[in-house]
């Protein structure tokens, strides 16, 4: 699937319609109203790489996420559409594109 461009007056999901979606993006849990992954690599350059393939995915659909990478070697991806203020489609469908990208990349969370 791909994303769908924003639009104004978008509305986030709502929590029945969070709760329906989060079995499909396996790994992704809620935090603070976002939808969040930890990965962790071997090396610092491991993690550096897959972030960069995760840029890479993001500016293709224009839909960005927060990460972080901490002690060397774990790498955080955090959803969240700001201007909806909330949740959207959009979140679950890069979420699942990151997945599928770190399964084929043979990494693991």
């Amino acid at each position: 699937m791909k994303c769908t461009p924003w639009e104004e007056g978008t509305q986030p999901l709502t929590r029945p319609e969070i709760r329906e979606l989060l079995p499909l993006v396996p790994g992704w849990v809620m935090e603070s109203g976002r939808l969040v992954r930890k990965y962790t690599f071997p090396t610092f350059i491991e993690a550096v790489k897959f972030l960069t393939q995760v840029a890479m995915v993001a500016a293709d659909e224009g839909h960005y996420p927060d990460v972080a990478i901490t002690e060397h070697r774990y790498v955080t991806i955090s959803w969240y559409t700001h201007p909806a203020g909330g949740l959207t489609g959009n979140d679950f469908i890069m979420a699942a594109r990151v997945s599928k990208m770190a399964k084929e990349k043979g990494h693991q969370a």
